[in-house]
């Protein structure tokens, strides 16, 4: 009976532990961050100054671009993210050895039968070959939540879309420059400075991503 119990206790350990490990991996595709949209500023007019009628930062813009200029304005990103990579190598090894030893003398006369000749050889060829590709298509309005000192701009966004069973989401951080962004208010995603785009599925659609359970056992504790 004291046998049973601490087998009972060995198992109990290894399921917390395994499922531990599996939270580990559930959490990569988790809505971890949240990137809310940053309001304007309210901002109080100073005290008009002998009559004057013009107040900076509540002026209005008649003959500009309605671009993004303030924290709190809204901008579009257009996704163009396109990455390749290739990967070749072989390797190829070949090795020789042969060795002869003398006729070894025994009670003073030589005997052949005893002679030793050794030839050794090792042939190693291997090939190793990796392709891989992403695309990313799409856009996403951001806002703005800070102004730098040099007139660029931090950005932050995220994008929920909630179908049948399923989410998909997009968030995208990054600095953009006043002068890449277009008349209609639209920056390539390839002008994003220090840009962190995450896309990713929640649901049966992230569900089906990551395997059942023996799969997420495997690939944790033996990927190879």
């Amino acid at each position: 009976m004291p046998e049973l119990t601490w087998i009972k206790k060995i198992n109990r350990l290894l399921m917390i532990t395994m499922v531990v490990a599996l939270s580990g991996c559930d959490s990569i595709l988790a809505r971890d961050v949240y990137l809310p949209p940053v309001m304007p500023e309210d901002v109080i007019p100073p005290p008009k100054i002998r009559g004057t009628i013009y107040q900076p930062g509540f002026e209005v813009l008649l003959y500009e671009d309605r671009i993004a200029r303030r924290v709190g304005d809204v901008l579009t990103i257009r996704l163009e993210e396109a990455t390749q990579g290739e990967y070749r190598a072989r390797t190829k090894t070949d090795k020789k050895a042969k060795l002869k030893y003398p006729i070894p003398i025994l009670f003073g006369k030589p005997v052949p039968a005893l002679q030793v000749d050794t030839n050794t050889e090792q042939n190693f060829d291997s090939t190793g070959n990796s392709d891989q590709s992403n695309k990313l298509r799409g856009t996403i309005s951001v806002t703005v939540v800070r102004m730098l000192p040099n007139s660029n701009m931090v950005i932050q966004g995220e994008s929920w879309v909630t179908i049948n069973q399923g989410q998909e989401f997009i968030q995208l951080t990054g600095i953009v420059r006043p002068e890449d962004i277009g008349p209609n208010n639209v920056v390539s995603s390839q002008r994003v400075a220090a840009a962190q785009i995450k896309y990713g599925a929640r649901g049966q659609a992230g569900y089906a991503t990551r395997g059942g359970l023996m799969t997420k056992i495997f690939n944790r504790f033996a990927p190879y």
